[in-house]
């Protein structure tokens, strides 16, 4: 029969308490539960601390013990069910398993990143990401290894000298995070990835066998923003404009036809600007794989791009840094007069008050539509334009959509314009 019991040897104070499995005449093994207590506070007879008020937490401590010993059982019968070795290692092992200790400890000698989350996520990043595959013959890129190693400087910021353990990360340490990031005029999908990337990192930790709170799992409800406002996108008039736009600089005029290029093909500027060459083009079809989700898509080629291509004998424009391409596309929409006001978030950087440190935030006001241009317009312009008069379907496929979701979430119609599309559908089919 299987007991388990705890002991004190000698009179040194403190000494550890100690514990005892046996089973049959085989098994007769100790080890250190790490706890310690005054040596004549310890009732030998009953193996647990006796009832003195000198013992401020006796209670707690003698409960632990009784759990240990059910914990202890339980794990005796799962190692021998499963023909695990049972000796002195092993019993340390499950008072180590009991008291969520790091697997690396040794004399309390604790590596870092199998306790605190910001000390795993460096780890990490370092050690794993390089090699972390996210589909079968895809690692994960150096882009998306910058957001996470944003997303930990955020955190050691958040968290402070106290820092967060594996343990402690709970649904309301994260609601702490999002009301943290809002005082810092964080946007709320901004928010939402940091909370997911976040989620990833407890997500690694996990799946290495490490100690971490299951309750990092729960939902997280982010706070909206009080101001809401639609992203801007350029509409079929406007693009004519920029398309047509007399610009005598070849290096400028590079940029408007790879600007031309994207809004038309509704490519992320990491495929049209980055990764598209003209053996992907034939048949007046582009066919490309595209570099975030590995997706391939076939788009057939818009009237405007293949002037942009046969302006320079069937050859693609040069290619420019994606900083300059964002430049010079507001001031090109600047000198196109698409200058209609409108309440929009625009990136502007500030120094925190708190870290003394130079940060990007997005201000949310009224800013003329070319001030809120970037290389995402591309993208939202394509999907919106196209909304109302192909089928959802052919959008999806032909941007690499997954779900109808995704693209609608591309859709920056407004109200007014929606109406207006449906006035026009009524007045075609003479619905009275």
């Amino acid at each position: 029969m299987a007991t388990v019991n705890f002991f004190v040897k000698g009179t040194t104070n403190p000494s550890r308490i100690n514990i005892r499995f046996v089973h049959s005449r085989s098994i007769d093994i100790t080890a250190n539960t790490e706890l310690v207590i005054n040596p004549k506070f310890w009732d030998h007879k009953n193996k647990r601390i006796r009832n003195v008020i000198e013992v401020r937490n006796k209670d707690e401590v003698n409960l632990m013990l009784s759990k240990m010993q059910i914990f202890i059982v339980d794990e005796f019968n799962n190692s021998y069910i499963k023909g695990g070795i049972i000796d002195k290692q092993w019993l340390a092992k499950c008072v180590s398993l009991f008291f969520n200790r790091p697997s690396s400890e040794d004399s309390f000698k604790v590596k870092e990143e199998e306790v605190y989350l910001t000390s795993f996520a460096d780890h990490w990043i370092k050690q794993i990401a390089p090699t972390y595959k996210v589909k079968a013959n895809k690692f994960m890129d150096s882009k998306t290894i910058r957001h996470y190693i944003i997303l930990n400087n955020i955190l050691k910021e958040f968290e402070g000298k106290n820092k967060i353990k594996l343990t402690e990360v709970t649904s309301k340490s994260m609601d702490d995070l999002s009301i943290y990031l809002s005082t810092r005029n964080y946007s709320e999908s901004t928010i939402k990835r940091m909370i997911v990337r976040m989620k990833f990192f407890c997500a690694r930790a996990e799946e290495t066998n490490l100690v971490v709170n299951k309750n990092y799992k729960e939902r997280v409800f982010v706070k909206e923003r009080e101001v809401e406002f639609k992203e801007p996108y350029l509409n079929v008039s406007e693009i004519t404009k920029i398309f047509q736009l007399e610009i005598k600089d070849p290096v400028i005029d590079a940029i408007r036809d790879n600007f031309i290029i994207g809004l038309w093909t509704g490519l992320r500027i990491s495929d049209f600007l980055t990764k598209l060459d003209i053996s992907n083009i034939g048949n007046d079809i582009i066919e490309i794989q595209t570099t975030k989700t590995g997706h391939k898509v076939a788009i057939p080629i818009h009237a405007q791009v293949l002037y942009t291509l046969q302006k320079r004998n069937g050859n693609l424009p040069p290619k420019v840094l994606e900083q300059h391409f964002n430049r010079e596309i507001k001031l090109i929409c600047k000198e196109c007069k698409i200058n209609e006001e409108m309440l929009g978030g625009k990136t502007t950087i500030s120094i925190d008050p708190t870290t003394k440190k130079e940060v990007k935030r997005k201000k949310v006001d009224v800013f003329k539509k070319y001030e809120l241009v970037t290389s995402h317009i591309c993208r939202r312009s394509f999907a919106t334009n196209l909304f109302g008069e192909v089928p959802n379907s052919v959008i999806m496929a032909v941007a690499g959509w997954k779900s109808e979701k995704q693209m609608l979430d591309y859709n920056k119609q407004t109200n007014i314009e929606s109406a207006m599309i449906l006035k026009k559908y009524w007045d075609e089919k003479k619905i009275n």
